[in-house]
């Protein structure tokens, strides 16, 4: 996967958790946040941080190639 293809997919998943969790906030009842939209957001951050994640660690080893 290119790293403009996990960047924007990491902050699309971003952008649907807040979305989410806000939602979940907003709609009746008032307040409370269903067990599926906290899931559902905990995978997005945790899918997120993990396309990141793999970014920036390859981005280091490709450096360290490069230096060698």
């Amino acid at each position: 996967m290119s790293s403009t293809v996990q960047t924007r997919t990491a902050i699309a998943m971003l952008a649907a958790g807040v979305a989410l969790a806000t939602a979940g906030f907003i709609v009746p009842p008032t307040g409370e946040i269903a067990d599926s939209v906290l899931l559902f957001t905990a995978q997005c951050f945790v899918y997120a941080g993990s396309a990141l994640g793999i970014n920036v660690y390859i981005d280091q080893r490709l450096a360290q190639l490069q230096k060698q």
